[in-house]
């Protein structure tokens, strides 16, 4: 067993049903943690209190660590709201940013949501990227750079890393973000990218089985590691699959499924004593190796709550709130993971 089986530790940055919340902000879900310029720095995903989904940017304070806490989130959105009629204007989503590469500046890869819909038939989103330019703001790219395809028309959560060759994404290819009462019918996709612009055929990484929603990529001292996630029992659905994070390893970052060894389950959102805040599944990992064995991992959870009811007396009893009207609720926050090889 390459890491520690203890309890979860952990705990909320920011919890829709605590006291954390910043003001504008609704919920925030998606984390993405660089080190940037010697700052740490997280893009994040956020619903405003506007009804819009929006890209947003938090730091820690000057000399602090990833472990530690602190962030500031800019109330203030990186860019933007699409122009109306755009084909991100229902909202952005999923960021995940990739420094500058040769002679290319930094990005910000991200889903943007179709239509009005969120969830269910009808629902549909592409990915899109940001660039920084040379007065260091954000521009978005008017279209996107990938699309879906028939019995797959929406592809979201990207991530993007830079390598020798280019860009290497890996995404997600859904009919549709689940609905209350479906099952999942989630397959990881790989791709490359010479310019990180147009991007090569996708090839199939994790089958539908597998159900995996979504994976973080990231060297080690050992080689390489991706963390992947099922995705959040968003809706309370029974059945429904097992949730948690799953572990791999290759030498590099290989698009190759083959080079990857077999996922290895480190965290069980079902087992006694997981807290309420991530009880119902994670998703969005982004995972900061420490020199001490340590992982910490940023992600989002969902709270086990059945009704706005048991939402609102568990707000009432943390920030003496009401909950705001949700079909779910999120939490944004850290967990360790301990290398015990």
């Amino acid at each position: 067993m390459p890491f520690s089986s203890g309890p979860v530790t952990g705990q909320p940055i920011w919890d829709m049903l605590g006291t954390t919340m910043p003001r504008g902000i609704l919920g925030l879900s998606d984390p993405d943690v660089h080190l940037i310029h010697g700052r740490w720095f997280m893009f994040v995903g956020g619903f405003s209190t506007s009804f819009r989904n929006r890209l947003y940017q938090a730091r820690l304070p000057n000399g602090a660590g990833p472990d530690q806490a602190g962030w500031l989130l800019d109330r203030r959105p990186i860019i933007d709201d699409p122009p109306k009629g755009a084909w991100d204007a229902g909202g952005m989503h999923t960021p995940s940013y990739v420094p500058p590469h040769g002679e290319r500046s930094a990005r910000i890869y991200y889903a943007g949501r179709v239509g009005a819909r969120h969830y269910g038939r009808g629902s549909a989103y592409a990915i899109g990227v940001l660039t920084r330019n040379s007065r260091g703001q954000w521009a978005r790219n008017a279209a996107p750079v990938l699309c879906g395809w028939p019995g797959r028309p929406s592809v979201l959560e990207p991530l993007v890393i830079a390598v020798d060759t280019g860009y290497r994404m890996w995404f997600l290819a859904t009919p549709h973000e689940v609905a209350p009462g479906e099952q999942p019918n989630f397959e990881l996709h790989v791709t490359d990218s010479a310019d990180g612009i147009q991007w090569e055929p996708s090839r199939r990484f994790a089958t539908c089985e597998e159900g995996f929603f979504d994976n973080a990529v990231y060297p080690t001292s050992h080689g390489w590691e991706m963390t992947l996630a099922r995705g959040t029992n968003l809706h309370g659905t029974t059945p429904y699959p097992d949730q948690g994070l799953w572990v791999m390893r290759a030498a590099t970052p290989s698009p190759d499924r083959a080079a990857w060894s077999t996922p290895e389950r480190v965290l069980d959102t079902a087992a006694p004593g997981t807290p309420s805040w991530m009880a119902r599944g994670v998703c969005g990992p982004s995972v900061i190796p420490l020199p001490d064995g340590r992982r910490i991992v940023f992600l989002t959870g969902t709270h086990d709550v059945d009704s706005w009811w048991q939402a609102t007396r568990l707000r009432m009893a943390h920030a003496r709130r009401i909950a705001v009207p949700s079909p779910y609720f999120l939490a944004t926050g850290t967990i360790d993971m301990t290398d015990v090889t």
